[in-house]
């Protein structure tokens, strides 16, 4: 089994490496000279299965969090250092107890859960983006139905704003008619006749061109409905989980979670310095690791979006991290890729200056130098005076193709004639998240818009667009596994379930199955070397990342150790 890489977006969380052994048991020993081990048990007055156990390094600022498997739990490879150790579960928590591992100690703790007050509130993480400066707090958890009543309009949002928003979105946001009327404006992009569109999704709800097939009755009973339900004198709520994938207290007694964090920046400089601390956009003033990868070396490498955007080097053997500003630290940030000569190249995406020229840009970890930054549409074939790349993936010649998350279109950079050619997608209102390459050289891309997977024949520049039988839809991320098949999620909107869906290269098919949890927001995906399809979700009762065995269909829940935390991307090594 490999370990699995995530990068998290929450607070000054850099990203969680989680070391899964799968069905193979944890080893007696740690096995790495340097390293110590912990081990021991949990009691509590009450029955309790699956408590997670967190083991904080103070002086790296690593978090190691494992779960107990009748009532005992081990934890190895542990840096030496001053820890503090605690056991939560629902409802029940331990006092922190310290103490100092030298290399080679394996000592045993006994901790005792006791009752602890539970919190009357929830964090509901905003299901656009990893930016939790707009997450909701909110103290009412109802069911679905008692948040979204049946009548006119609740159908509309549950295929509209519930799809890209999320179910705790709108009661998380209550207004009034003038309020509702002008949010509906945006998104109908009624501005946009006299000036340009400031973000991908205004406009997305616009009569004659939208993937969501909205139409004037439609805004009508929306509208009446928004105003009815979530009007200026309700208070905001969230849609409370009452099913959630069943835990496997033995498969997660195997798993080990770690937690590398960004250190914080000191007064007055990094996101604290005068140019920075106070730009109006989100990630402003904070850390916030987005994307991750692994090199050949085993560093790992990450995009920082806060201000001043950053790409981060982390050694996973030691803990230490090192930062390197980009060019231009404001130009915005978002994707990190490496190519199979170790150069590692990175996309502008829109920072605070949207309409600025996007780059690529290729940094050398041998010079610690950005060396090329390559404009992405220098024929302004993406006519419009805003749009930002994000995404990135190689074919086997080493050409480089970005997605246009505003704009709607491919970009390739090809090695040999330093020439960049721009594709548009032959869709309206085309929103390309991820972006993939397969073993046939094509170019894979989740069509956020619309819940459609687009196709990119690289040898003839030819398109063809899949949709999934559950669509409209939001897709964020695909993969390709070892058989050319192409993997995604498929959010859940509503009372529609969300989905792991499998397009089969060989008939065109797409197979969809459900996952057994509420809410669920499968963002992105990867086969393990087992043939397993492992997802981050940020759905459901808490972040989480689960497992899908293809051979039984079965899922596998791991709930991470930050209940709220978003995690945008994965990758097995």
């Amino acid at each position: 089994m490999g370990k699995l890489m995530a990068s998290l977006g929450a607070a000054c969380i850099f990203l969680g490496l989680t070391v899964l052994a799968g069905a193979r048991p944890i080893p007696p020993q740690s096995g790495i000279a340097g390293t110590a081990s912990l081990s021991g048990a949990v009691d509590s007055s009450t029955p309790f299965k699956a408590a997670q156990v967190f083991i904080r390094n103070t002086d790296k600022r690593i978090l190691y969090m494992i779960y107990t498997n009748a009532g005992q739990f081990r934890a190895v490879a542990l840096f030496p250092g001053n820890y503090e150790v605690k056991v939560s579960t629902k409802g029940q928590e331990s006092d922190v107890q310290k103490l100092t591992l030298k290399a080679g100690d394996s000592p045993k703790l006994k901790l005792s859960l006791h009752a602890m007050a539970a919190s009357s509130q929830r964090t509901v993480v905003n299901a656009l983006e990893t930016n939790t400066e707009s997450n909701s707090v909110v103290n009412i958890e109802q069911p679905y139905d008692e948040v979204y009543p049946p009548g006119p309009g609740r159908d509309v949002a549950e295929r509209t704003c519930i799809i890209c928003h999320g179910e705790n979105f709108l009661p998380g946001r209550p207004g009034n008619l003038a309020t509702w009327t002008a949010r509906l404006d945006r998104m109908m992009g009624k501005a946009n006749w006299d000036r340009p569109a400031a973000s991908y999704a205004e406009g997305l709800l616009n009569y004659r061109a939208s993937a969501l097939r909205f139409n004037r009755q439609d805004r009508e009973d929306l509208l009446a409905y928004l105003v009815k339900n979530f009007g200026p004198d309700a208070k905001p709520r969230a849609v409370r989980i009452d099913q959630e994938m069943p835990l496997d207290e033995a498969k997660l007694g195997k798993a080990m979670y770690m937690e590398y964090y960004l250190p914080p920046d000191p007064p007055g400089q990094g996101n604290h310095a005068p140019e920075y601390k106070d730009l109006k956009a989100g990630f402003v003033g904070r850390r916030a690791g987005q994307d991750v990868r692994f090199d050949h070396d085993g560093n790992v490498w990450l995009t920082d979006r806060g201000y001043p955007h950053r790409l981060v080097k982390l050694d996973p053997r030691t803990g230490v991290q090192k930062d390197f500003v980009l060019p231009d630290p404001k130009n915005g940030i978002h994707e990190v890729n490496i190519d199979p000569t170790g150069m590692i190249w990175l996309p502008e995406h829109s920072g605070v200056q949207p309409s600025s020229v996007k780059r690529l840009l290729a940094f050398n970890p041998e010079t610690e130098k950005f060396d090329q930054m390559i404009p992405l549409d220098p024929d302004n074939v993406v006519r419009n005076p805003i749009k930002w790349a994000q995404s990135i993936a190689f074919d086997s010649k080493l050409n480089i193709y970005v997605g246009w998350i505003m704009g709607g279109a491919l970009s390739k950079y090809d090695r040999q004639t330093k020439k960049v050619s721009v594709f548009p997608v032959p869709e309206a209102n085309a929103i390309v998240y991820g972006v993939i390459a397969d073993k046939n050289d094509n170019i894979w891309m989740a069509l956020w818009d619309s819940g459609n997977i687009a196709k990119f024949d690289t040898h003839n520049n030819g398109w063809t667009i899949f949709a999934p039988p559950t669509y409209p839809a939001q897709v964020r991320r695909l993969n390709v596994d070892a058989q050319n098949n192409i993997w995604f999620g498929i959010w859940a909107a509503g009372k529609r379930p969300g989905k792991l869906a499998k397009l089969d290269q060989t008939t065109g098919r797409i197979t969809e199955w459900t996952v057994p949890r509420q809410n669920a927001s499968p963002y992105d995906v990867m086969q393990d070397p087992d043939g397993n399809i492992w997802s981050a979700d940020v759905g459901g009762s808490a972040a989480a990342l689960w497992k899908f065995n293809p051979r039984d269909a079965s899922f596998s829940l791991y709930p991470k150790p930050q209940k709220t935390a978003d995690t945008p991307k994965i990758q097995v090594t």
